[in-house]
Protein backbone atom coordinates (compact mmCIF):
# COMPACT_ATOMS: atom_id res chain seq x y z
CA UNK A 1 0.00 0.00 0.00
CA UNK A 2 1.03 3.67 -0.86
CA UNK A 3 2.68 5.10 2.18
CA UNK A 4 1.33 7.95 1.74
CA UNK A 5 -2.20 7.13 1.82
CA UNK A 6 -1.44 5.62 5.21
CA UNK A 7 0.23 8.57 6.78
CA UNK A 8 -2.77 10.28 5.86
CA UNK A 9 -5.02 7.62 6.83
CA UNK A 10 -3.07 7.77 10.12
CA UNK A 11 -3.55 11.34 10.88
CA UNK A 12 -7.64 10.82 10.08
CA UNK A 13 -7.65 8.40 12.55
CA UNK A 14 -5.40 10.68 14.89
CA UNK A 15 -7.89 13.40 14.06
CA UNK A 16 -10.62 11.19 14.99
CA UNK A 17 -10.29 11.45 18.55
CA UNK A 18 -8.69 14.62 19.17
CA UNK A 19 -9.36 15.15 22.79
CA UNK A 20 -7.32 12.06 23.02
CA UNK A 21 -4.74 12.74 20.60
CA UNK A 22 -4.13 16.06 22.08
CA UNK A 23 -3.98 14.88 25.73
CA UNK A 24 -1.43 12.01 24.45
CA UNK A 25 0.58 14.98 22.59
CA UNK A 26 0.67 17.35 25.79
CA UNK A 27 2.21 14.23 28.34
CA UNK A 28 4.63 13.90 24.84
CA UNK A 29 5.54 17.77 25.14
CA UNK A 30 6.01 17.72 28.79
CA UNK A 31 7.88 14.79 28.42
CA UNK A 32 9.74 16.40 25.75
CA UNK A 33 10.63 19.85 27.02
CA UNK A 34 11.51 18.59 30.23
CA UNK A 35 14.29 16.51 29.13
CA UNK A 36 15.52 19.64 26.61
CA UNK A 37 14.96 22.25 29.60
CA UNK A 38 16.90 20.40 32.32
CA UNK A 39 19.95 18.74 30.12
CA UNK A 40 20.16 22.50 28.36
CA UNK A 41 20.51 23.90 31.91
CA UNK A 42 23.30 21.63 33.37
CA UNK A 43 24.86 21.73 29.48
CA UNK A 44 25.14 25.96 29.64
CA UNK A 45 26.35 25.89 33.61
CA UNK A 46 29.20 23.41 32.50
CA UNK A 47 29.75 25.90 29.70
CA UNK A 48 29.80 29.09 31.59
CA UNK A 49 32.24 27.44 34.42
CA UNK A 50 34.27 26.26 31.61
CA UNK A 51 34.42 29.40 29.90
CA UNK A 52 35.50 31.35 33.50
CA UNK A 53 38.04 28.66 33.71
CA UNK A 54 40.08 28.76 30.15
CA UNK A 55 38.83 31.53 28.99
CA UNK A 56 39.53 32.31 25.26
CA UNK A 57 42.26 30.29 24.29
CA UNK A 58 43.50 29.11 27.28
CA UNK A 59 43.82 25.16 26.00
CA UNK A 60 46.83 26.85 23.68
CA UNK A 61 48.23 28.34 27.02
CA UNK A 62 50.85 26.26 29.72
CA UNK A 63 51.36 28.47 33.13
CA UNK A 64 54.91 27.93 34.31
CA UNK A 65 56.26 28.78 37.48
CA UNK A 66 59.19 27.87 39.96
CA UNK A 67 56.83 26.04 42.72
CA UNK A 68 58.41 25.71 46.13
CA UNK A 69 61.57 25.76 45.07
CA UNK A 70 64.18 28.34 46.14
CA UNK A 71 67.23 27.40 43.41
CA UNK A 72 65.21 27.23 40.59
CA UNK A 73 64.72 30.63 38.89
CA UNK A 74 62.28 31.88 36.09
CA UNK A 75 64.50 34.27 34.55
CA UNK A 76 65.28 35.96 31.22
CA UNK A 77 67.53 33.16 30.10
CA UNK A 78 64.94 30.42 31.26
CA UNK A 79 62.22 32.49 29.22
CA UNK A 80 64.37 32.25 26.29
CA UNK A 81 64.74 28.85 26.26
CA UNK A 82 61.34 28.11 26.58
CA UNK A 83 60.85 30.27 23.67
CA UNK A 84 62.94 28.30 21.51
CA UNK A 85 61.22 24.61 22.21
CA UNK A 86 59.21 23.52 19.11
CA UNK A 87 55.41 24.22 19.15
CA UNK A 88 56.12 27.31 21.12
CA UNK A 89 54.72 30.19 19.61
CA UNK A 90 55.73 32.96 22.52
CA UNK A 91 56.35 33.33 26.18
CA UNK A 92 55.11 36.19 28.45
CA UNK A 93 55.96 36.90 31.99
CA UNK A 94 54.38 38.59 34.94
CA UNK A 95 55.74 39.88 38.09
CA UNK A 96 54.68 40.29 41.37
CA UNK A 97 55.11 43.04 42.89
CA UNK A 98 53.34 45.50 46.14
CA UNK A 99 52.89 48.67 46.36
CA UNK A 100 51.39 51.08 48.34
CA UNK A 101 48.58 53.56 46.61
CA UNK A 102 48.20 57.13 47.25
CA UNK A 103 45.33 59.34 47.36
CA UNK A 104 46.01 62.50 48.87
CA UNK A 105 46.72 61.53 52.45
CA UNK A 106 45.01 58.47 52.35
CA UNK A 107 47.23 55.35 51.70
CA UNK A 108 46.14 52.05 50.70
CA UNK A 109 48.02 48.36 50.23
CA UNK A 110 47.62 47.11 46.37
CA UNK A 111 48.85 44.39 43.83
CA UNK A 112 51.00 45.85 41.76
CA UNK A 113 52.11 43.27 38.06
CA UNK A 114 54.35 44.02 36.03
CA UNK A 115 53.37 42.38 32.27
CA UNK A 116 52.17 42.99 28.90
CA UNK A 117 49.03 43.76 26.87
CA UNK A 118 49.09 39.82 25.93
CA UNK A 119 49.50 38.04 29.69
CA UNK A 120 46.20 40.40 30.53
CA UNK A 121 44.62 38.88 27.30
CA UNK A 122 45.73 35.22 28.16
CA UNK A 123 44.77 35.94 31.67
CA UNK A 124 41.42 36.06 30.65
CA UNK A 125 41.71 40.10 31.80
CA UNK A 126 39.05 41.55 29.84
CA UNK A 127 39.09 45.71 29.69
CA UNK A 128 36.02 47.13 30.17
CA UNK A 129 37.03 50.64 29.98
CA UNK A 130 39.31 51.96 28.09
CA UNK A 131 42.09 49.95 26.50
CA UNK A 132 45.08 47.74 27.33
CA UNK A 133 48.42 48.28 28.21
CA UNK A 134 50.84 49.63 25.28
CA UNK A 135 54.34 50.26 24.99
CA UNK A 136 54.29 53.34 26.81
CA UNK A 137 56.19 52.66 30.22
CA UNK A 138 53.93 55.45 32.32
CA UNK A 139 50.36 53.94 31.39
CA UNK A 140 48.55 51.42 33.91
CA UNK A 141 45.12 49.29 33.73
CA UNK A 142 43.77 48.82 37.05
CA UNK A 143 40.47 47.06 38.68
CA UNK A 144 37.50 48.71 40.33
CA UNK A 145 38.14 47.61 43.55
CA UNK A 146 41.43 49.74 43.68
CA UNK A 147 39.28 52.87 41.77
CA UNK A 148 36.86 52.89 44.57
CA UNK A 149 40.26 54.33 46.83
CA UNK A 150 40.41 56.88 44.30
CA UNK A 151 37.23 58.38 43.36
CA UNK A 152 33.39 57.36 43.37
CA UNK A 153 32.73 58.97 40.03
CA UNK A 154 32.24 56.97 36.83
CA UNK A 155 34.65 54.93 36.18
CA UNK A 156 35.09 55.94 32.79
CA UNK A 157 35.62 59.85 34.11
CA UNK A 158 39.39 58.26 35.59
CA UNK A 159 40.80 57.31 32.00
CA UNK A 160 43.54 59.79 31.61
CA UNK A 161 43.52 60.57 35.41
CA UNK A 162 47.03 60.30 37.34
CA UNK A 163 47.88 57.87 40.06
CA UNK A 164 50.81 57.53 42.08
CA UNK A 165 52.77 54.62 43.98
CA UNK A 166 55.66 53.82 46.07
CA UNK A 167 56.46 50.35 44.56
CA UNK A 168 57.87 47.20 47.27
CA UNK A 169 60.27 45.36 46.03
CA UNK A 170 60.72 41.53 47.66
CA UNK A 171 63.98 40.63 48.68
CA UNK A 172 63.45 37.59 46.50
CA UNK A 173 62.78 39.05 43.38
CA UNK A 174 65.16 41.88 43.88
CA UNK A 175 69.18 41.28 42.57
CA UNK A 176 70.50 42.71 45.73
CA UNK A 177 69.39 40.24 48.03
CA UNK A 178 67.28 43.07 50.16
CA UNK A 179 63.98 44.63 49.99
CA UNK A 180 63.62 48.16 48.05
CA UNK A 181 60.87 50.58 48.06
CA UNK A 182 60.65 52.91 44.78
CA UNK A 183 58.95 55.62 45.95
CA UNK A 184 56.65 58.42 44.17
CA UNK A 185 56.07 56.31 40.98
CA UNK A 186 53.57 58.04 38.78
CA UNK A 187 51.52 56.51 36.28
CA UNK A 188 48.27 57.14 34.10
CA UNK A 189 44.92 55.34 33.87
CA UNK A 190 44.47 53.64 30.25
CA UNK A 191 42.39 50.69 31.33
CA UNK A 192 40.16 49.62 33.54
CA UNK A 193 38.88 45.75 34.26
CA UNK A 194 36.03 45.27 36.45
CA UNK A 195 37.30 43.16 39.33
CA UNK A 196 35.50 43.90 42.73
CA UNK A 197 37.87 41.38 44.54
CA UNK A 198 41.39 42.84 45.49
CA UNK A 199 42.83 46.26 44.53
CA UNK A 200 45.53 45.58 41.96
CA UNK A 201 47.50 47.43 39.07
CA UNK A 202 48.65 46.19 35.90
CA UNK A 203 51.56 48.33 34.22
CA UNK A 204 54.04 47.58 31.21
CA UNK A 205 57.60 45.64 32.02
CA UNK A 206 59.50 47.76 30.47
CA UNK A 207 58.73 49.98 33.63
CA UNK A 208 60.37 48.10 36.13
CA UNK A 209 62.86 47.13 33.62
CA UNK A 210 65.42 49.58 35.20
CA UNK A 211 64.91 48.26 38.90
CA UNK A 212 67.39 45.01 38.24
CA UNK A 213 64.78 42.36 39.04
CA UNK A 214 66.27 38.89 39.47
CA UNK A 215 63.27 36.54 38.08
CA UNK A 216 59.83 36.47 37.05
CA UNK A 217 56.50 35.55 39.22
CA UNK A 218 55.60 33.42 36.47
CA UNK A 219 54.96 32.80 32.41
CA UNK A 220 52.87 31.85 30.19
CA UNK A 221 53.34 30.04 27.30
CA UNK A 222 51.05 29.62 24.14
CA UNK A 223 51.30 26.92 21.76
CA UNK A 224 50.76 26.52 18.20
CA UNK A 225 49.58 22.66 18.45
CA UNK A 226 47.37 21.96 21.00
CA UNK A 227 48.48 18.13 20.75
CA UNK A 228 51.78 18.47 21.58
CA UNK A 229 50.84 20.14 25.15
CA UNK A 230 52.10 17.47 26.94
CA UNK A 231 55.92 16.84 25.09
CA UNK A 232 56.05 21.19 25.80
CA UNK A 233 55.43 20.70 29.45
CA UNK A 234 57.66 18.07 29.70
CA UNK A 235 60.64 20.18 28.14
CA UNK A 236 59.63 22.93 30.19
CA UNK A 237 59.31 20.56 33.61
CA UNK A 238 63.08 19.53 32.61
CA UNK A 239 64.52 23.03 33.57
CA UNK A 240 62.86 22.28 36.70
CA UNK A 241 59.70 24.51 36.44
CA UNK A 242 56.79 23.53 37.36
CA UNK A 243 53.44 23.34 34.92
CA UNK A 244 49.89 23.59 35.27
CA UNK A 245 47.33 22.99 31.98
CA UNK A 246 43.88 24.02 31.84
CA UNK A 247 43.18 20.96 30.02
CA UNK A 248 43.56 18.63 33.57
CA UNK A 249 40.86 21.07 35.20
CA UNK A 250 38.97 21.34 32.99
CA UNK A 251 38.63 17.18 32.13
CA UNK A 252 37.54 17.19 36.09
CA UNK A 253 34.96 19.68 35.77
CA UNK A 254 33.53 17.66 32.66
CA UNK A 255 33.32 14.53 34.68
CA UNK A 256 31.68 16.45 37.66
CA UNK A 257 29.13 17.59 35.12
CA UNK A 258 28.63 14.45 33.43
CA UNK A 259 27.03 13.22 36.60
CA UNK A 260 25.29 16.59 36.93
CA UNK A 261 23.48 16.42 33.85
CA UNK A 262 22.49 12.51 34.08
CA UNK A 263 21.06 13.68 37.67
CA UNK A 264 18.70 16.33 35.79
CA UNK A 265 18.08 14.36 32.96
CA UNK A 266 16.89 11.56 35.10
CA UNK A 267 13.86 14.12 36.19
CA UNK A 268 13.19 14.63 33.18
CA UNK A 269 12.49 11.22 32.09
CA UNK A 270 10.25 10.39 34.76
CA UNK A 271 8.17 12.87 32.90
CA UNK A 272 9.21 11.18 29.42
CA UNK A 273 7.99 8.23 30.65
CA UNK A 274 4.95 9.21 32.17
CA UNK A 275 4.16 10.37 28.47
CA UNK A 276 5.15 7.03 26.93
CA UNK A 277 3.10 4.77 29.10
CA UNK A 278 0.09 7.61 28.23
CA UNK A 279 0.94 7.08 24.39
CA UNK A 280 1.07 3.53 24.88
CA UNK A 281 -2.10 3.82 26.60
CA UNK A 282 -3.78 5.48 24.01
CA UNK A 283 -2.68 3.39 21.34
CA UNK A 284 -4.12 0.03 22.90
CA UNK A 285 -7.57 1.64 23.68
CA UNK A 286 -7.02 2.92 19.73
CA UNK A 287 -6.65 -0.18 18.71
CA UNK A 288 -9.87 -1.69 20.87
CA UNK A 289 -12.39 0.74 19.70
CA UNK A 290 -11.21 -0.26 16.54
CA UNK A 291 -11.71 -3.74 16.03
CA UNK A 292 -14.13 -3.51 13.72
CA UNK A 293 -12.69 -1.01 11.68
CA UNK A 294 -9.87 -3.60 11.47
CA UNK A 295 -11.66 -6.34 10.14
CA UNK A 296 -13.70 -4.31 7.30
CA UNK A 297 -10.03 -3.28 6.60
CA UNK A 298 -8.71 -6.78 6.29
CA UNK A 299 -11.74 -7.61 4.45
CA UNK A 300 -11.29 -5.08 1.46
CA UNK A 301 -8.02 -6.27 1.21
CA UNK A 302 -5.61 -4.77 3.38
CA UNK A 303 -3.26 -7.39 4.36
CA UNK A 304 -1.22 -7.66 7.91
CA UNK A 305 1.42 -5.64 7.21
CA UNK A 306 -0.82 -2.96 5.60
CA UNK A 307 -2.02 -2.77 9.34
CA UNK A 308 0.56 -3.09 10.88
CA UNK A 309 2.28 -0.81 8.79
CA UNK A 310 -0.88 2.01 9.98
CA UNK A 311 -0.67 1.83 13.56
CA UNK A 312 3.03 1.96 13.51
CA UNK A 313 2.13 5.15 11.20
CA UNK A 314 0.28 6.47 14.09
CA UNK A 315 3.42 5.65 16.61
CA UNK A 316 5.55 7.50 15.19
CA UNK A 317 3.54 10.32 14.39
CA UNK A 318 2.80 11.27 17.41
CA UNK A 319 6.57 10.74 18.51
CA UNK A 320 7.36 12.93 15.82
CA UNK A 321 4.98 15.98 16.56
CA UNK A 322 5.53 15.62 20.53
CA UNK A 323 8.90 15.62 19.93
CA UNK A 324 9.32 18.83 17.99
CA UNK A 325 6.60 20.71 19.61
CA UNK A 326 8.44 19.40 22.85
CA UNK A 327 11.83 20.48 21.90
CA UNK A 328 10.67 24.07 20.55
CA UNK A 329 8.76 24.68 23.69
CA UNK A 330 11.67 23.35 25.93
CA UNK A 331 14.06 25.70 23.90
CA UNK A 332 11.57 28.66 24.51
CA UNK A 333 11.33 27.83 28.37
CA UNK A 334 15.30 28.06 28.50
CA UNK A 335 15.61 31.45 26.87
CA UNK A 336 12.61 32.82 28.51
CA UNK A 337 14.54 31.70 32.07
CA UNK A 338 17.76 32.80 30.59
CA UNK A 339 16.03 36.69 30.05
CA UNK A 340 14.47 36.69 33.26
CA UNK A 341 17.96 35.96 34.72
CA UNK A 342 19.76 38.23 32.86
CA UNK A 343 17.31 40.58 33.63
CA UNK A 344 18.10 40.79 37.15
CA UNK A 345 22.10 40.14 36.58
CA UNK A 346 21.79 43.69 34.78
CA UNK A 347 20.06 45.46 37.07
CA UNK A 348 22.05 43.77 40.07
CA UNK A 349 25.37 45.80 37.76
CA UNK A 350 26.05 42.53 37.04
CA UNK A 351 26.61 40.83 32.89
CA UNK A 352 24.39 38.99 31.05
CA UNK A 353 25.51 35.51 30.48
CA UNK A 354 23.84 32.20 28.83
CA UNK A 355 22.74 29.60 31.52
CA UNK A 356 21.25 27.37 28.61
CA UNK A 357 23.18 25.44 26.16
CA UNK A 358 21.52 23.37 23.31
CA UNK A 359 24.01 21.51 21.60
CA UNK A 360 23.24 20.08 18.19
CA UNK A 361 24.06 16.18 19.41
CA UNK A 362 21.30 17.38 22.32
CA UNK A 363 19.02 18.39 19.95
CA UNK A 364 19.39 15.27 17.24
CA UNK A 365 19.48 12.91 20.42
CA UNK A 366 15.83 14.19 21.33
CA UNK A 367 14.71 14.10 18.00
CA UNK A 368 15.70 10.51 17.78
CA UNK A 369 14.65 9.25 20.94
CA UNK A 370 11.16 10.85 20.67
CA UNK A 371 11.10 8.38 17.11
CA UNK A 372 12.20 5.87 18.59
CA UNK A 373 9.97 5.75 21.64
CA UNK A 374 6.71 6.58 18.76
CA UNK A 375 8.07 2.97 17.15
CA UNK A 376 8.49 1.17 20.24
CA UNK A 377 5.10 2.02 21.95
CA UNK A 378 3.69 1.81 18.63
CA UNK A 379 4.76 -2.13 18.33
CA UNK A 380 2.28 -4.08 20.08
CA UNK A 381 -0.94 -1.88 19.21
CA UNK A 382 0.52 -2.85 16.04
CA UNK A 383 1.04 -6.41 16.08
CA UNK A 384 -2.31 -6.91 18.18
CA UNK A 385 -3.85 -4.98 14.76
CA UNK A 386 -2.30 -7.51 12.50
CA UNK A 387 -3.45 -10.63 14.61
CA UNK A 388 -7.55 -9.50 14.62
CA UNK A 389 -9.58 -11.98 13.00
CA UNK A 390 -11.57 -10.78 10.56
CA UNK A 391 -14.43 -13.49 10.64
CA UNK A 392 -14.37 -13.91 14.53
CA UNK A 393 -15.65 -10.38 14.88
CA UNK A 394 -18.05 -10.22 12.14
CA UNK A 395 -19.45 -13.48 13.95
CA UNK A 396 -19.55 -12.27 17.02
CA UNK A 397 -19.69 -8.40 16.50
Amino acid sequence: MDKKFLFKLAVKNLLAHRLRTVLTLAGIIIGISSVVFLISFGSGIQKLVTQQITGGDAFQLIDVGTGNSQIIKLNSETIDKIAKIQFVSSAETITNLGAKAKNGDNTMDTAFFATNEKYLDWSGKKIRYGRSLSSDNKQAVVNTSYLAFITKDNPESTLGKKINFDVIIPKELAKSGESDTKANQDFEIVGIIKDDSSPSVYVNAGAVSGWELLTFSQAKVRVTDRSKVDNIRANIEGFGLKTQYVGDTVSQVEQVFSVFKIVLGSFGFIAFLVALLGMFNTLTISLLERVKEVALMKILGMNKKNIQSLFMAEAVTLGIIGGAIGIIWGVVLGLTANAILNAFALRAGGDPVSVFYYPFSLIMTVVLIAVLVGFITGIYPARRAAQVNALDVLRYE
